[in-house]
């Protein structure tokens, strides 16, 4: 019978690689939908109300 040793490195790894993942995700969904949104700025809701009031701009066509 063989002797087969189980190594715990790969899984470990693999392990910290998916806490940081999953938590950067967390992080950045806590941030955009979170109490921390309140200072975001929504570039295209800008542009939108820009139109809306009629203020000049360019859109540099070509």
């Amino acid at each position: 019978m063989e002797s087969s040793s189980f190594h715990h490195t790969p899984y470990l790894m693999i392990g910290i690689i998916l806490f940081f993942l999953l938590g950067s995700v967390a992080y950045g969904m806590y941030n955009s939908f979170g109490p921390g949104a309140n200072g975001l700025k929504d570039s295209i809701d800008e542009h939108t109300r820009m139109h809306e009031l009629g203020i000049a701009h360019t859109h540099w066509e070509n």
